[in-house]
């Protein structure tokens, strides 16, 4: 592997990039010698496959905080995940990842229609429409970004995308019907594939402990209250689910009842990180239980699971339940997480997913059986440890969506035509621009090791975030290449 600092520095962005049009006709710049990326399958095949009307599912995909911008205090579907934001530079951190979520997200859509709310880095609504903008230069920066991560897939690849300004602005074709990542308020009001109340109920940690599904055991903490209208047993209710907590013996895992990529998930493993824990808590139970009223409290959004820690190799399923509820297997990866706990990625090995396939097909078969009988069907990731000690296949998170490392399972040929079965996708903060980055990495763009599967920058702080999806030939190949990305971080 050619590493970013073995070739001499480019002294001119010219030399190195292009322009190109994407599938709409949208000027924008792409490494001058990059060859288009032709996926597998695609979200549209999965969507449509045996199942014409499918061909009428169009995706809004969102940044995560969007809803929370445009909804009052009385909104139905809330999530826990933002309560987290104590630290100044992992919150302008967040932002940048939640604004890169429509891009990651779909990068495999395929060619079936893409609204994504456009709401840029600045972490306001946007302006006027700006659908017409033909050139790169009048082109927002923030949209800029995503037709450029999309225009390095073949065009017939490419998703039909359009920007909304609002939810009130989407106009759906007739008969269409959306598929989201999470249900939100502001787009409650459109036909959806899935209802959206059946969408935040198997999305959530109760709902997992509650399926019947295999898992660790479980408590689950539900509140008896309606609505927090009354501080009194507001204050009565963060005490008593405190006191559930120091009940428990450790190690233990609590979580709240909607979380994503690790925030909202706590690991307790000794008395001092149990009393660190609550002391957290404490507060966010308040603002938690304050989320509380008439509108949702049967969709429980304020329960939280206490779950036995159990020991063992994880491994990270993704897969597609088709309108019949066959499980279709996407892929079989081991995830990435930082100092802090938080997901940042993950790794498959292409050479072992046969027997992975084979391995998790069971427990495969079960999730299926268990989202179509919620009337679900789409994508979803399956987090899944293997008891140490019983060897039991146990699920220890759910998550009914697009996964961030789904499209290592459509970019298979991609890399192993390359001789590259080892892959990942790693998302890390850069103090450069997407140009700069993409000079350093030249020739591994050139030579197809390296894509660029979303790129947002931070207007505020001058940091770039970005995720980064890299093809190696064995496994410490791999290693090393992630260690020169992080080494981009320090020196670009």
């Amino acid at each position: 592997m050619v590493g970013p600092y073995d070739q001499p520095y480019r002294s001119s962005l010219s030399r190195s990039t292009t322009s190109t049009r994407d599938n709409l006709g949208y000027i924008v710049m792409l490494p001058k010698t990059a060859v288009p990326i032709r996926l597998d399958y695609t979200l549209r095949d999965l969507y449509s496959d045996n199942n014409e009307d499918d061909l009428n599912t169009t995706l809004i995909y969102y940044p995560l905080q969007f809803g929370y911008m445009h909804e009052s205090s009385s909104a139905k579907y809330v999530y826990g995940y933002t309560l987290q934001s104590d630290d100044e530079k992992a919150a302008s951190s967040f932002a940048m990842a939640a604004n890169m979520v429509p891009q990651r997200y779909a990068f495999s859509a395929g060619q079936m229609p893409l609204i994504i709310l456009d709401f840029d880095s600045s972490n306001k609504p946007r302006e006027g429409n700006h659908k017409d903008c033909q050139t790169i230069d009048e082109l927002p920066a923030h949209q800029l970004d995503i037709r450029r991560t999309f225009s390095q897939l073949v065009p017939n690849q490419q998703p039909n995308l359009t920007f909304a300004n609002s939810p009130e602005s989407i106009s759906l074709d007739s008969g269409a019907r959306i598929a989201v990542l999470l249900p939100t308020d502001c787009l409650s009001q459109l036909p959806h594939v899935v209802h959206p109340e059946t969408h935040y109920e198997i999305l959530s940690k109760r709902g997992l402990a509650l399926s019947g599904l295999p898992t660790p055991p479980s408590q689950v903490i539900d509140t008896g209250l309606i609505d927090s209208d009354d501080p009194i047993p507001l204050k009565q209710e963060v005490a008593r689910m405190i006191e559930s907590i120091d009940q428990r013996q450790v190690p233990f895992v609590i979580k709240l009842p909607q979380s994503i990529s690790g925030m909202g998930t706590f690991l307790i493993t000794t008395e001092v990180e149990r009393g660190r824990v609550k002391t957290l808590l404490t507060e966010q139970f308040g603002v938690m239980l304050r989320q509380l009223n008439r509108s949702n409290h049967h969709l429980y959004p304020c329960s939280i699971v206490l779950q036995d820690f159990v020991t063992g190799p994880v491994v990270a399923l993704s897969l597609f339940i088709t309108k019949t509820g066959q499980p279709r297997f996407i892929a079989c990866c081991e995830q990435r997480f930082d100092e802090q706990g938080h997901w940042i990625g993950g790794s498959i090995s292409y050479r072992q997913q046969a027997r992975l396939r084979e391995a998790f097909a069971v427990i495969m078969q079960m999730v299926a059986d268990f989202l179509h009988s919620k009337g679900y069907h789409g994508p979803a990731g399956v987090d899944i440890v293997t008891d140490d000690r019983s060897g039991e296949q146990l699920i220890i998170d759910l998550n009914v969506r697009v996964t961030g490392t789904f499209h290592l399972g459509p970019l298979t040929g991609h890399f192993t035509q390359r001789g590259l079965f080892e892959a990942g996708m790693t998302t890390v903060d850069f103090p450069c621009s997407r140009d700069t980055f993409e000079q350093m990495f030249a020739e591994e763009i050139r030579n197809g090791s390296l894509v660029v599967s979303g790129w947002v920058h931070g207007e505020s702080c001058q940091l770039s975030h970005a995720a980064i999806t890299i093809g190696a030939r064995e496994p410490d190949e791999l290693e090393e290449y992630f260690g020169c990305i992080k080494a981009a971080t320090l020196h670009s």
